[in-house]
């Protein structure tokens, strides 16, 4: 492997923060040399997946209302739901219009967020019409808790099957695992590269945490120095 070691001192500017000194091993490709890594995801598939998570995130957003809906009905809490929706779709969306009239806002989250609120819009007027409905409005709301929680867990096993199992090279393409000594011996540095070579501004790079320069980290000590 090859890495690039820069000597690294924290609370050197704060006389009143422990300073330590430490190695930052920076790491670069073994066959090209670029410093450009990224995560190494598995599977290949991972933008469908996240595609279908986006989408079963979506769908349980979109019936939380009917559950909120359904148990303000059943409990006798809630008069007019579309009303309450409704007003608090015309604040949001007020108050996204006026932030891009300041020019805080870009038009394109105002559009995302607009969209998202009039997603929700029909489906509350569609719970309300099924808790006027279907009698008794629990069994709505029964229904839409468990429909909710299984799209939820569905996402959770979605996003368990991505995981990082290293470092590409964003040049070469070049994979490196974790657990191989590109990741544990950090003395190499076959190409003599310095820390010159370190693309600015320093710390951007990917780097591992060494030993410090007294042979291991150490902890802050119990009591700071006067």
């Amino acid at each position: 492997m090859g890495s690039v070691p820069d000597l690294y001192t924290t609370g050197d500017n704060d006389p009143e923060i422990y300073p330590v000194q430490y190695y930052r091993h920076y790491l670069y490709c073994d066959a090209c040399g670029s410093f450009e890594l990224d995560p190494w995801m598995v599977p290949d598939n991972i933008g469908s997946l996240e595609k279908m998570r986006r989408r079963l995130a979506m769908a349980a957003l979109l019936l939380s209302p009917a559950v909120v809906v359904s148990g303000g009905l059943a409990l006798g809490l809630i008069a007019s739901p579309t009303f309450l929706v409704s007003l608090a779709v015309v604040m949001v969306l007020g108050l996204l219009l006026r932030g891009w009239v300041v020019g805080k806002q870009s038009a394109a989250r105002i559009w995302r967020v607009s969209k998202a609120a009039l997603l929700v819009l029909p489906a509350v007027i569609g719970a309300e019409w099924l808790g006027s409905v279907l009698y008794p409005s629990w069994l709505v709301l029964l229904a839409g808790v468990i429909v909710i929680v299984g799209l939820l867990v569905a996402r959770g096993i979605l996003g368990s099957k991505i995981e990082s199992v290293g470092v590409r090279c964003r040049r070469c393409g070049g994979t490196y695992a974790h657990g191989t000594p590109f990741f544990t011996d950090l003395d190499a540095n076959p190409r003599d590269l310095t820390v010159a070579d370190v693309p600015r501004p320093l710390g951007r790079s990917l780097f591992l945490v060494g030993k410090s320069v007294k042979g291991e980290i150490p902890k802050p000590p119990s009591r700071l120095p006067a």
